[in-house]
């Protein structure tokens, strides 16, 4: 907090314990003080008293109204601070290189996120948790197939808080960086130093929690930075590409207390949102988005990229790159020329064999599994999407073809498992994300 800041907070501090105590006490003792730092480390708010008066005498009257004085900088500040005179101005500690905006991406902000009815939920959550509306939603769990905007969004948390509070500090983490940082503590010896940079933060932004299973290490630490930061009512934010109750590898404490807050996910965008996102990437890349050939390849890209916006995103990049280099006019000529792959990879053949293996991929199980009559939940269950998969993406198999190639099963089964999954999508988002985390995933 800059000097700015704090006499500003400061003022408000004045004004509430004229509320609590009497006007002269206040101006007496109290007015004459100018703050000077505010040491997050220590949980002290310093003091300085007027020149050539004795800090101890102020300081014995602040202890005298301490606990008047201490509710109303929590008030002010949201955190209890001691109050302690000093007679000469303190240094500013050096900046904290953890809660810097250094880690964060400048372009993810709320300002730059289209939002829609696919990620609506997932968006008013992230800024109810950045104005620190409610704890109900500790922890914010957002979840969703790759290139959705999960990571924006927690980008998008982190600028917000630095402009709007300040005060707070916040630290974003990849789980891979996360891993290597508590290797590295450990190979030298500084699990201490580790441990205190992500326990006296106020936001830690965790992204792709699901990258740390089948480590008991790194999941016993993310544990007890969990317990540490949920029970001093600090607020945590993950991503995945799942929900909690389908992190495979982790053990269920963990997987509980990431069911404690909110979870929402994130859908694949519909052709009106893939558009809106395009025609806002345009608009900060300097374009006319009202010219009839860009918004004709605006139209043909987002008609055909319909699951990843980061692909979404990339395919106009590379239309504007290559007009830019080659001075080529921007219309559907250009841009079928530049990403033919992105229109030839709708007409390839999905085999049941593509499915199987993307279905067994993600639920972390062999094919042979799958294909087997193992009937636990743990291969039944993707058995059926696999099953349900294939009749949708496969036209020319019917349900006794399908049956065929899982083991020579009844056709019955088949069609049972088939419309079992109908049910689930019609009534369950999560249902609907695996799918669609699935299809993102399917190479043809």
């Amino acid at each position: 907090m800059n000097k700015t800041e704090l006499k500003a907070a400061w003022d408000k501090i004045l004004s509430l314990m004229e509320n609590k105590e009497d006007r002269i006490v206040v101006d007496t003792f109290f007015k004459p003080l100018t703050p000077s730092k505010l040491s997050e480390k220590d949980q002290k708010f310093f003091l300085l008293a007027p020149k050539e008066s004795p800090s101890s005498f102020y300081q014995n009257m602040v202890n005298n109204y301490q606990e008047n004085l201490m509710a109303c900088i929590t008030e002010v500040l949201g955190k209890p601070y001691f109050a302690e005179v000093v007679e000469v101005e303190l240094p500013e500690d050096p900046e904290d290189p953890y809660t810097s905006e250094d880690t964060l991406n400048p372009k993810y902000t709320f300002e730059s996120f289209v939002d829609g009815p696919n990620n609506r939920m997932a968006y008013a959550a992230s800024v109810a948790v950045a104005e620190g509306y409610s704890k109900k939603y500790n922890p914010l769990f957002i979840y969703s197939g790759s290139g959705l905007g999960k990571t924006h969004l927690m980008h998008a948390i982190g600028h917000y808080v630095h402009q709007k509070r300040p005060r707070k500090k916040v630290l974003y983490v990849s789980a891979e960086t996360f891993t290597a940082e508590l290797i590295d503590a450990i190979r030298n010896k500084q699990q201490q130093a580790f441990k205190d940079k992500y326990r006296k933060v106020d936001y830690l932004l965790f992204d792709d929690v699901q990258f740390i299973a089948g480590n008991d290490a790194v999941q016993r630490e993310m544990f007890n930075i969990f317990e540490a930061l949920y029970n001093s009512n600090n607020q945590l934010v993950f991503t995945s590409d799942r929900p909690p109750k389908e992190l495979n590898g982790l053990p269920e404490r963990l997987i509980s207390r990431f069911s404690w807050g909110l979870s929402v996910d994130i859908q694949p965008p519909s052709y009106e949102t893939r558009f809106a996102i395009l025609q806002n990437k345009a608009l900060l890349e300097g374009q006319d988005i009202k010219d009839p050939d860009l918004v004709a390849v605006m139209d043909v890209i987002a008609r055909n990229v319909d699951s990843n916006i980061r692909e979404l995103e990339g395919s106009l990049n590379r239309v504007l790159a290559h007009s830019a280099f080659t001075g080529d006019k921007i219309d559907l000529a250009l841009a079928k020329k530049v990403l033919t792959e992105v229109f030839v990879s709708k007409d390839a053949e999905i085999t049941p064999a593509d499915i199987k293996k993307a279905v067994a991929n993600y639920f972390k199980i062999k094919v042979s599994e799958i294909e087997s009559s193992k009937r636990s939940r743990s291969v039944a269950y993707p058995r059926q999407i696999a099953i349900y998969l294939i009749r949708e993406l496969c036209p020319n198999y019917s349900f006794p073809k399908i049956a065929e190639i899982f083991g020579g099963r009844n056709h019955t089964s088949i069609l049972y498992s088939y419309e079992k999954i109908c049910e689930e999508i019609k009534s369950s988002p999560d249902v609907r994300n695996v799918i669609e985390n699935i299809k993102s995933n399917i190479s043809a």
